[in-house]
């Protein structure tokens, strides 16, 4: 009798249709440019899993810990320029996602986050992996909604086939940025549930938004604004573009106009500022911003209380007015890239290329080199001294890209680091990302801290011999130790900088890494030798600084 009564509960449980929505998912987002979704395993979204993989046209990456998961889709999606999706069960699994995906809005990069629910009718009753996931990220993405996994009825999937194209939309166009759908999905999966079918419905809804480019008589009346005036332009994060660099640097060489970058903006050109020194120093009317933000806090103290700057531009595609520096009277709503090329090919049309007065003088000041001590600043420069220059580099917070940003700007094919948010956590599982969506080496460079904040991320499957990690081992956050809120701090080393246990030799062991170390400038050379050269397995390079 109690067979009988098992057996009757499992029939009644057992989906009698197959799960359309979870392959309608799928088509969805091949439809808006998906081509990869990095998974995480579980019960609940095992019908999503199955069909994402049998899709046949996204790529699924497995990695086990979601947070891992969600740092590798950014840099993934960052470094590709494609959205990138991500695939958890129910429950905690996606308050995992939540660093990685504040990290994606602020930068405006497009991750979609896919989570399995349970049914709705079984939240808050005392049921495992049971949270309220609905809006649980609503802060942090463009957009989102909540579905229902098993709908059968033709108006429902139609109606499911429309919030698909709303919240993808919202993720890939105008500011771009990431989504969040969530699933509510009964149990169990079966064969059946997941077996794809040229008949699964998603109708892509065209989309024509607003146009990329400013037009000429705009960019012309603005360009007049500027005749005779001193203008500085100050990139902050940005990806490489060539037409936007190409732009700048003709802008940089008309006299009265300065532009700056501090490396994140991956700008090209012989005249741009990069020298910290040599912004402080700039004296503007008119401040041009594009980009997220400013490394240094010196220039944005500084430019927050100049007394010359009459107007402040951004440029950008946002929905909220960015004012970082307390002068903002313009909003440009286009792209940089959509803009500046433009705006240059007024200034010559009211400047008359002729007569502008081009500079004589570089603006960008050349990198002292290393003076032969033992120090984190000459350390960073012997090490990049010896990359190639196309490589990418990617750079943790705190000292790390304080240390690299005066040597590295303008000098790589890409210099990227997690400064939306600017936190320490998924440093290392961006890299990994950014590595896999590169065909040449990515040089990480990060703090102690940092890595040990993210050692999930040397589990990966993504890992590859293009994939090199130098980490700066000053025993602890030694950007702490520098200032002044916290370095004479009686606690600084017990509960802010210290506690690092980080044995790096026998990570690499484990994990099939390259290892090095070095502890002073002819050991650094000659590792850093080492890094570039080898060829076979990925690299950690420890940097040994102790607290210098």
């Amino acid at each position: 009798m109690l067979a009988q009564k098992a057996t009757f509960v499992v029939d009644m449980l057992k989906p009698d249709t197959e799960k359309t929505v979870c392959r309608m998912i799928a088509r969805a987002l091949a439809a808006y440019g998906v081509r990869r979704t990095v998974t995480s395993p579980g019960s609940r979204n095992a019908p999503l899993l199955m069909a994402l993989a049998r899709a046949g046209n996204i790529d699924t990456i497995p990695v086990i810990d979601e947070r891992c998961a969600a740092f590798e889709a950014l840099g993934l999606a960052d470094v590709s320029g494609e959205p990138v999706a991500l695939c958890c069960t129910s429950g905690s699994a996606m308050l995992n996602y939540a660093p990685a995906l504040a990290e994606a809005y602020y930068r405006g990069i497009p991750l979609i986050a896919i989570t399995a629910d349970r049914p709705e009718a079984w939240i808050d009753q005392a049921d495992s992996q049971t949270i309220r996931q609905p809006g649980a990220l609503s802060n942090i993405v463009r957009a989102q909604i909540s579905i229902n996994g098993d709908e059968r009825d033709d108006e429902g999937l139609w109606h499911i086939n429309r919030l698909l194209n709303d919240v993808l939309v919202a993720a890939t166009s105008g500011p771009k940025g990431p989504a969040h759908i969530n699933v509510h999905l009964s149990a169990p999966l079966t064969v059946e549930a997941v077996t794809d079918s040229d008949e699964t419905p998603f109708h892509k809804i065209d989309f024509i938004g607003r146009p990329q480019v400013i037009p000429v008589e705009e960019a012309r009346r603005l360009a007049a604004r500027l005749i005779d005036r001193r203008v500085l332009v100050i990139g902050g994060f940005n990806a490489p573009d060539d037409r936007l660099s190409r732009a700048l640097s003709d802008i940089s060489r008309i006299e009265g106009f300065e532009v700056a970058d501090e490396g994140l903006a991956n700008l090209r050109g012989n005249h741009i500022l990069r020298d910290t020194d040599r912004i402080l120093t700039a004296n503007p009317e008119v401040l041009i911003t594009f980009g997220g933000s400013i490394v240094s806090a010196k220039v944005k103290e500084r430019l927050r209380g100049s007394e010359s700057i009459r107007e402040h531009w951004h440029v950008g595609v946002a929905d909220h007015a960015v004012d970082t520096f307390k002068r903002l009277t313009t909003r440009v709503n286009f792209p940089p890239e959509g803009f500046f090329p433009r705006l240059a090919g007024a200034l010559n049309h009211y400047l008359r290329i002729g007569d502008c007065t081009a500079k004589t003088t570089p603006g960008e000041s050349a990198t002292p080199p290393a003076d032969g001590s033992w120090s984190s600043s000459n350390a960073v420069r012997i090490l990049l001294d010896a990359v190639p220059r196309q490589w990418n580099l990617q750079l943790g917070n705190g000292m790390a890209v304080r240390l690299a940003l005066p040597v590295a700007g303008g000098r790589f094919h890409r210099v990227s680091a997690n400064r939306g948010v600017s936190g320490i956590d998924g440093c290392v599982s961006t890299a990994v990302g950014a590595s896999a969506a590169y065909d040449k080496p990515t040089l990480l460079i990060a703090g102690d801290m940092s890595t040990q904040y993210d050692l999930g991320a040397f589990a990966s499957r993504q890992l590859s011999p293009r994939l090199k990690i130098a980490v700066l081992d000053n025993a602890g956050g030694g950007i702490f130790r520098r200032v002044a809120t916290t370095r004479d701090l009686p606690e600084r080393e017990t509960l802010i900088a210290g506690g690092v246990n980080l044995p790096l030799a026998r990570i690499a062991a484990a994990y099939g890494f390259c290892y090095s170390e070095a502890d002073s400038p002819a050991s650094l050379a000659e590792a850093a030798k080492r890094l570039v050269a080898e060829r076979d397995r990925p690299c950690i390079l420890r940097i040994i600084l102790e607290n210098k």
